[in-house]
Order: C-alpha cells, then sequence, then structure tokens
C-alpha cells in the first residue's frame, strides 16, 4: 500500500488537462513510477472529497481502486464511507454513503481490525445511461469489507449484468458459518448465471450446472470471472462444462472443486489498490 501526501503536489503540470483527466492518468500511472520520485497530480474532485470530510472509495474502470482519507473527518461520518464510480467516459456515478462496522479480525491478531458493510444497506439496483447493475443477496452472510465492496462494485459495472445473485460473503462479526473460509469479508460466493437471465432467490434456486448445464450462459459467466479478477480476486473455485461433447472450464478455474457445480467461488482478493492521505 502506498500513502501519499497532498501537500507535496505540484499543482502547475495541471495547465494543459482537465482536471479529470489529470487525476485519471495520474493515477494510472503510479505503477509505472519509482517509489523514490512518486508523484500524484490532484485535482478539484478530491478536493470535494476533502470538503465532504468523509473517507471516499474511487472505483475506476481500468481495476484500480483508491481509498481518499480527508485531513479531518466528520465526525458524524466517521463510521461512513462514501463509495464513487468513474467509467471509460470519465463519468462520476455516486453509489451511496454506507455504514462500517469495525471488529477485530476473526481469526487473526486481536490489535488488527476490519471494517465491514453489509449488501442489505448497498442499493439493488443502479441505471445511469448504459452503466447498471441489479443484484440479490441470497445468503445471511451479506458482509463484505470495506475493499471488496469496491471491488464489487467495479465487477458489477464491467459487465452491466441485471441479474448477479450473490451466495454470501461473511456474518457481522467476520464469522463465515457454516463455511470456513469465507471469513472478514474477503471471500464470496454467486451463483451461476442463467441464458434466462432470471434472478431467483431462496433455497433451491441455484443453477446445477449437472442437472442442467444447457441454462448455464457460459459466454456471460466467462465475462463475469474476468470483470471479478480484474476487480482483486486472483482465485477462484467452480466446475466444468461441455460444448459439443468437449469439457470446458470457466475462466479463471483450472479443475472442478467438489460441492461447487451450482455457485462459483471467488478469493485470494488483491486489487490494484492505493491509499491517499491528506
Amino acid at each position: 500500500m502506498i500513502t501519499i501526501n497532498l501537500d507535496k503536489v505540484d499543482l502547475s503540470l495541471l495547465s494543459k488537462k482537465t482536471l479529470s483527466e489529470t487525476i485519471n492518468d495520474s493515477i494510472q500511472s503510479i505503477p509505472k513510477l519509482k517509489m523514490s520520485s512518486l508523484k500524484v497530480l490532484v485535482d478539484k474532485e478530491l478536493k470535494i472529497n476533502n470538503g465532504s470530510k468523509i473517507v471516499t472509495y474511487r472505483i475506476y474502470n481500468n481495476g484500480r481502486i483508491v481509498k481518499y482519507i480527508p485531513k479531518i473527518v466528520n465526525k458524524k461520518l466517521e463510521n461512513k464511507y462514501k463509495y464513487v464510480y468513474f467509467d471509460k467516459e470519465g463519468n462520476k456515478h455516486v453509489l451511496g454513503i454506507f455504514t462500517i462496522f469495525k471488529k477485530p479480525l476473526y481469526k487473526g491478531d486481536k490489535d488488527k481490525f476490519v471494517n465491514l458493510i453489509s449488501l442489505e444497506e448497498v442499493p439493488k439496483y443502479y441505471k445511469e445511461g448504459k452503466y447498471q447493475y441489479h443484484f440479490n443477496v441470497d445468503s445471511p452472510r451479506s458482509y463484505l469489507n470495506e475493499q471488496t465492496l469496491a471491488g464489487f462494485f467495479g465487477a458489477m459495472f464491467e459487465v452491466n449484468y441485471l441479474d448477479i445473485s450473490c451466495n454470501g460473503f461473511s456474518h457481522n462479526d467476520g464469522s463465515s458459518k457454516p463455511s470456513r473460509s469465507h471469513i472478514n469479508g474477503n471471500n464470496g460466493d454467486f451463483k451461476y448465471l442463467r441464458k434466462d437471465k432470471s434472478l431467483p432467490c431462496g433455497k433451491g434456486t441455484s443453477l446445477n450446472i449437472i442437472k442442467t448445464p444447457d441454462s448455464l450462459d457460459y459466454e456471460r459467466q466467462n465475462k463475469w470471472n474476468d470483470a471479478l479478477y480484474k476487480f482483486g480476486w486472483k482465485s477462484m473455485l467452480g466446475w466444468s462444462y461441455k460444448i459439443k461433447g468437449k469439457t470446458h472450464y470457466l475462466n479463471h478455474i483450472t479443475h472442478k472443486t467438489k460441492d461447487h457445480y451450482h455457485h462459483l467461488h471467488v478469493q485470494g482478493f488483491e486489487p490494484l489498490f492505493k491509499e491517499i492521505k491528506e
């Protein structure tokens, strides 16, 4: 993680570009710079974040996630985070302000914490121009952490599907019973996508691709897998499918994993993440 002091930014370099172009170009170029000479150009949009006095997650269409922390946070907003998505055209989509729940890291060091956010608080539907999403939560394990929520938003806007069904991440304390691997809001499950694009909810509504393999929309599913990978989840567990008798694996899945014929499991969250402190 890189923390940048905004007091050292050279604003004179903003003259020949719009402010939005400058900040987007700057964020995208960070990995190409040497650590000893790292500079980030900051535009008025970041100053607006500063004025709002709230911690803000900025999610970029290229897969990058930036957490902006203002010098002074409004005391009434100390337990709130704001989420904003920037599309390919540079348009800004304000996704909401959500409550964070600071919890001790489950099965971790006692002095370490994780900020959890409930998907039940997040609007299930969004549409602005061609950018949209629609999802449901079909599990009591409705908590992601602050970074995985940003990754989830980014992945949904990458594909703009209206039939994303989440089968759960973590409980409100970071645990994940009956699962053992979904702790601290990092790992999650999603139903496989159907050709009819339906969005069922409830027990027994997950697509079983052993019983009804022809219902799997493998083209859309592969794009969804790619989107989840792009925004942080570098490891996935799932099943296989057949085309004309030939076995194929969904993107980013190398083998069949027991009991994963009815859902995709995502793990190994390693996003392109930067933290900026004013």
